[in-house]
């Protein structure tokens, strides 16, 4: 039931895709590398479509890499006559040099030095022929603008990426911002809702799993 001083606001339900091969074996994903969903992440998505069968959605939108759409496939066959949609703003992060390769020293020290630069504000700072941040976060803000301007008051699902969302919750939320983005937790198909109304946005839920649990996974 929506509360009376929401009625007017826009519910988001921000959330990751399902899990991925890469996702399994810490390899780095990224923008460039198109995976699917593997058996484990069609079960948390089909878990995370019957929660979302219950909250009342009035839209489904999806980065276009194939865990997105997948994700939100699933999750639109539970909620039928919903509109999908899909926005290549929405794609997770481009890793550059590094996306395909599985965790080692080298590549765990090179993640260090970015996330070093990012805490002291360095948000140009980019993996070889990756994106930077400030770049994301310029597309991520180009994506949510449209979701709430094309959905006013309504509830829309929004499928996304790990290192994405971290990006946009930390630009959308006033208590985190870029420089407290690594706080931010993002379990496959971790459910995030946001109610943004004409002068705040505030964090119902943040990397809610209830469903994997309630499927013991």
């Amino acid at each position: 039931m929506i509360e009376r001083a929401s009625l007017n606001a826009t519910h988001l339900f921000l959330v990751r895709h399902g899990e991925t091969e890469f996702n399994r074996q810490q390899k780095v994903q990224g923008r460039g590398i198109d995976a699917p969903l593997n058996a484990l992440g069609r079960a948390q998505a089909e878990a995370l479509a019957l929660r979302a069968a219950s909250l009342g959605l009035d839209a489904i939108y999806a980065s276009t890499l194939l865990r997105a759409r997948e994700t939100a496939g699933i999750v639109g066959r539970a909620c039928p006559d919903r509109p999908l949609f899909f926005l290549n703003d929405l794609e997770e992060m481009s890793w550059g040099i590094y996306e395909g390769r599985a965790a080692t020293p080298d590549l765990k020290s090179a993640f260090d030095t970015m996330r070093a630069e990012w805490l002291n504000g360095n948000y140009d700072y980019r993996a070889e022929k990756g994106e930077s941040v400030t770049e994301v976060q310029e597309r991520g803000k180009r994506a949510i603008n449209h979701i709430l301007e094309t959905h006013p008051g309504k509830r829309v699902m929004v499928v996304a990426h790990g290192r994405f969302l971290r990006i946009l919750l930390a630009t959308l939320l006033d208590e985190f911002g870029l420089k407290r983005m690594e706080e931010i937790k993002h379990a496959n198909t971790g459910l995030n809702h946001l109610v943004c109304s004409s002068d705040a946005i505030e964090a119902r839920l943040l990397n809610c799993t209830l469903h994997l649990e309630d499927q013991s996974m």
